[in-house]
């Protein structure tokens, strides 16, 4: 490489653009590149070599999906843990003018198998489903 100068237009990554672009030189330090300027975006940030970017990126993106992956399996394992702890053959049968109390296991209509999480208030409670948490009425006077 030849000898480095702020202002020298360079090829590296640019994390905002997430490509190779040109960059010129902002910020040098002891005959090394510290800081750049895209020339597509215009944002300035630490220098990174082109060839970083080819290894780097395919990584973290598998990573990001792992994740995604594991987040949603989470919703799923705390309905099946809470059906663990509660007897689903005991459930009963959903209805809007009962007092339910928290771990009592449901069956609602067009939900199917529910579990009540949390108590709310007096009139609301939320039940966790195997498509979700929904909040659901409780001791409606008719």
């Amino acid at each position: 490489m030849s000898k480095i100068s702020i202002g020298q237009e360079i090829e590296g990554y640019c994390g905002k653009c997430k490509n190779d672009t040109l960059h010129i030189i902002t910020t040098t330090d002891d005959a090394k590149i510290e800081k750049v300027m895209c020339k597509v975006c215009m944002s300035y940030h630490k220098y990174k070599k082109p060839a970083e970017s080819s290894t780097d990126s395919p990584a973290k993106k598998v990573q990001k999906k792992e994740t995604k992956k594991v987040k949603k399996r989470t919703r799923r394992d705390k309905w099946t843990r809470l059906l663990d702890d509660v007897d689903s053959e005991a459930a009963i049968e959903y209805k809007m003018d009962i007092d339910y109390e928290p771990a009592t296991a449901i069956h609602h209509k067009n939900f199917g198998l529910g579990v009540v999480k949390n108590i709310i208030d007096s009139r609301k409670i939320e039940v966790l489903f195997h498509d979700g948490a929904k909040i659901l009425v409780q001791n409606l006077q008719r």
